[in-house]
């Protein structure tokens, strides 16, 4: 590691205990974060997770569309934990905020270096929850993760009780979940395929040791004209018989284009 590596980590220890010393004067107040023994996820998907949510001291791989850790960080920031970005330079956070993300509790490393491993390892030492990427400006890095470091990075989790969220592959994981487009719904609403882009609904898959994998579908949607909220993941609600809906006469939610 050269001088200017060491000092951006000395910078993200010192910005780490800021947000730590934040973190505990708040989180204990915060909805689910330290009694469930979990980082939250959205009340809409917690069903697919064992506990309800990722639970501490565990490491958790996503891939797929990237609403899902979207609105993980969204939801786990939300409720009161630290969170902490690294190698993610393309990460849609004005989403994430659209979907109630307090960014006052995210810390970002878009560059992390050339030991990405390292810096994620110094944050779990005081973040809640470190979403570790594997992609710069360009796009994916195509980098690898060898199982021993994997163990590593898994063992300092368990310690600190944080959780380590990978988009993308990493060895030996113990829960994976994955994200799938299933269908675009378009404006004019007519029939699929037709018309401007308007939202999608997505599959979420949740596998994790020792059960079945489960999975579910959701619409990403936004509020509607004088509603309040954020835009979220929801079950789709079927339409009422003889209402029009099933014709494209009425929508319930406007849905949101973010994949």
């Amino acid at each position: 590691m050269n001088a200017a590596e060491k000092a951006e980590l000395e910078h993200l220890r010192r910005k780490l205990s800021r947000l730590s010393g934040q973190s505990g004067a708040r989180a204990g107040t915060a909805s689910g974060v330290v009694s469930s023994g979990v980082i939250a996820v959205p009340e809409s998907v917690a069903s697919l997770f064992p506990k309800r949510g990722l639970p501490r001291g565990s490491v958790a791989a996503v891939s797929g569309a990237s609403v899902v850790p979207m609105s993980i960080i969204a939801e786990a920031s939300r409720t009161g934990a630290t969170v902490a970005l690294v190698g993610l330079p393309r990460l849609n956070l004005a989403a994430a905020v659209e979907m109630g993300a307090d960014l006052s509790r995210i810390a970002v490393v878009a560059e992390p270096g050339a030991d990405r491993l390292e810096v994620a390892g110094v944050l779990l030492d005081g973040m809640d929850l470190v979403v570790l990427g594997f992609e710069d400006r360009l796009g994916p890095t195509g980098s690898s993760v060898a199982p021993a470091r994997a163990r590593v990075l898994g063992s300092r989790a368990r310690k600190q009780s944080s959780t380590l969220l990978v988009l993308g592959d990493w060895p030996g994981t113990a829960t994976r979940v994955q994200g799938r487009v299933r269908e675009y719904r378009h404006l004019p609403v007519r029939r699929s395929g037709y018309g401007r882009i308007g939202g999608f609904r997505v599959e979420v898959q949740v596998s994790a040791p020792g059960a079945r994998p489960v999975s579910d579908v959701f619409d990403l949607v936004v509020p509607g004209l004088g509603e309040e909220g954020v835009m979220r993941l929801v079950r789709p609600t079927m339409p009422k018989a003889g209402s029009g809906a099933e014709h494209g006469a009425r929508v319930p939610a406007a849905l949101a284009v973010a994949n």
